[in-house]
């Protein structure tokens, strides 16, 4: 079966404020359409990138029960960090210059941090006198695209092995194993198909489990930076700081603030 892509323009004048913005999206029962169509995932965000809309199937993907949850929030409000990097410049690339993204395969957000492909496409909404004013993501599951995916799939044993031992010291050496390539090949690959160093990866898996037990549990947080595969309290401190922008404690107590 072939990836279905779905292309849609909506036009909206560029004097109707953000309500009515909402309002003509929801005409027509749209977001209604996209809550049954099976294994679609459809996100409309406006030009500051804040979602104003999503169907079901993004929302749970996303780690909410509800849209109104994720309604308001920025792409670095959800995903982390290189992740939330990357979607946000696919939506400056079409903001700029009113060209869509059609079929990019990449890694999916997923709150159990499970390892899943996405092929998604980013299309322009333009105002009724072609200004561009938001955008549509539609994207759709791996599982049917296998010549498409089979450069990712090379390093699923990868992904896999770093999902289920993050708390473990990780080798480089032992990831190219895994790809039966060299350190230096497997280095070279990695960056290729995701854009991102596997040291990084690493850490980014680290600090986004970091992140979960800061927010679900009252865990120390050197205990919470044993579990995760750092060093101790400082070690974790460092690198949260550099990759959230704030401190785990700080971290800690804006999430409790706003549940």
């Amino acid at each position: 079966m072939k990836c279905i892509t779905i292309h849609i323009v909506i036009v909206i004048g560029m004097s109707k404020d953000k309500q009515e913005f909402i309002d003509q999206l929801r005409a027509g029962q749209l977001q209604q359409l996209f809550d049954y169509l099976p294994g679609i995932y459809f996100v409309v965000k406006n030009r500051h990138g804040r979602v104003v809309m999503a169907n079901e199937l993004a929302v749970r993907l996303c780690g909410f029960e509800h849209e109104d949850e994720m309604v308001g929030k920025l792409d670095h409000d959800i995903f982390s960090r290189d992740r939330a990097d990357a979607y946000v410049e696919d939506d400056r690339r079409v903001f700029e210059t009113g060209e869509s993204v059609l079929d990019r395969v990449e890694l999916a957000p997923d709150p159990n941090n499970s390892i899943n492909w996405f092929v998604t496409t980013k299309i322009p909404l333009y105002s009724h006198d072609g200004g561009v004013i938001g955008l549509a993501c539609i994207a759709r599951n791996m599982d049917d695209a296998p010549e498409k995916l089979r450069p990712y799939m090379e390093m699923n044993e990868v992904l896999e092995h770093i999902r289920k031992n993050y708390a473990e010291p990780i080798k480089i050496e032992s990831l190219a194993s895994m790809a039966n390539l060299s350190a230096s090949q497997f280095e070279r690959r990695f960056k290729k198909v995701f854009q991102i160093s596997p040291s990084q990866h690493i850490l980014n898996v680290r600090i986004r489990a970091a992140s979960n037990l800061l927010s679900a549990t009252n865990d120390t947080i050197a205990s919470i930076a044993i579990d995760c595969g750092f060093y101790d309290h400082s070690h974790l401190s460092r690198n949260f700081q550099k990759t959230v922008g704030i401190s785990p404690s700080e971290f800690r107590s804006q999430g409790r603030k706003n549940p």
